[in-house]
């Protein structure tokens, strides 16, 4: 029997995804709270990263708990093995010896890895604001990694050009990233139907991976931006039984994931469903 699961959901696969692309020892950290970031630190530390420390909130390096909405800033901090406050997080960490991955969810992305957390549309009369983008436009461009995340993958979102540039990768080049005195890694971006690759300025995202039941052809179509497609384009590795078990029954049990791949609409009957279980299960 294989070990790969055929049951899980889209927001479970770019969980999993993003939670692959956390390597045993690297450092992380959590700016704006967001769900699926959240479960695939977790996830990565239970499974394949034992070693990697994240930054939450005040809390270094909590310990594994399952994530929820009322309780989860509580655990983290009494889980955590110290705290700091954000100037010793600072120092520590982006001055010093840095943050390896931060996955970030944005509204936009373009084909030169510039996001956009900010508005849509013109800036005093936006069609949508979004949360901004807080310390995204200093620390994107200081990670080792740049990794966006987007639920849904359509010419909305993935666009030839972003409205408002919120934060950008920097000297994108291995080469002009060590001169400036930055790590060299690519820009990812994880979707609903994909994965793509920049590791170049020079040249287009490459198609890195398809999802299970994607063709090449729904990803082209619904990119605005050009592709570097290769002649034969691997699928994305799928969730495995014992990651989606862990998933659902340790690290995201009343999920979470699903949040971000809501329609605004439709999270708020959501939240108060999964903040009645989390009291259930309190006693209250």
């Amino acid at each position: 029997m294989s070990s790969y699961s055929d049951d899980y959901t889209p927001a479970e696969m770019v969980c999993v995804s993003v939670a692959r692309e956390i390597e045993d020892g690297d450092i992380l950290i959590l700016g704006s709270f967001t769900p699926l970031a959240f479960v695939s630190y977790i996830l990565a530390k239970v499974t394949h990263a034992p070693n990697m420390m994240y930054m939450a909130y005040s809390s270094v390096d909590a310990k594994p708990f399952p994530l929820t909405f009322a309780t989860y800033e509580a655990a983290a901090t009494k889980g955590g093995v110290a705290r700091w406050n954000m100037t010793e997080c600072i120092h520590s960490l982006y001055l010093g010896t840095g943050v390896d991955v931060e996955p970030i969810s944005s509204i936009q992305a373009d084909g030169h890895g510039n996001i956009n957390i900010s508005v849509v549309g013109d800036y005093h009369k936006p069609m949508l604001r979004g949360p901004g983008g807080a310390g995204a436009p200093e620390v994107v461009k200081m990670h080792r990694k740049m990794l966006g995340y987007f639920p849904s993958h359509n010419k909305r979102t993935l666009v030839p050009k972003v409205d408002f540039i919120t934060g950008t990768r920097w000297k994108i080049s291995n080469q002009e990233r060590m001169k400036a005195g930055l790590r060299p890694g690519p820009v990812k971006l994880i979707t609903n139907l994909a994965i793509l690759t920049k590791e170049e300025e020079a040249r287009p995202f490459r198609l890195t991976s398809v999802h299970p039941g994607v063709t090449v052809k729904d990803v082209v179509d619904n990119t605005g931006f050009e592709l570097d497609v290769p002649g034969d384009v691997a699928q994305t590795e799928q969730p495995t039984r014992e990651q989606i078990r862990i998933l659902r029954e340790q690290v995201d049990p009343y999920g979470m994931v699903a949040f971000d791949f809501m329609p605004g609409k439709e999270r708020p009957a959501y939240l108060k469903g999964i903040l009645e279980k989390e009291l259930q299960a309190l006693g209250r």
